[in-house]
């Protein structure tokens, strides 16, 4: 199948893209080669077999290096304003 200069105008309005004259040769150059391209890509047999990858799970475990809350009265501490145990901070939303 050729692609022609009515299928690029075609394809142009439908992207509702704008393409000047003097672009349009060079444009249709380069979409008789994406096409050939395609095409070469498709006439290739799926046939190939590859070997079965084994995956596993390569992440660390999690595992708690601290105390929970050991560190909460420093930060407390370093806070601008506290309030019953958290830190205070303005309204964000009304």
């Amino acid at each position: 199948m050729e692609f022609t200069e009515k299928d690029l105008d075609n394809l142009s309005e439908l992207a509702r893209i704008t393409i000047k004259p003097e672009e349009k040769g060079k444009m249709l150059q380069d979409m008789k080669a994406i096409l050939v391209y395609v095409s070469e890509i498709n006439s290739v047999s799926g046939d190939v077999v590859r070997e079965k990858e084994i995956h596993y799970n390569i992440v660390r475990e999690d595992v708690v290096t601290r105390e929970v809350g050991a560190e909460t009265e420093a930060l407390l501490h370093e806070a601008p304003a506290v309030e019953d145990g958290f830190v205070k901070v303005s309204q964000v939303l009304k």
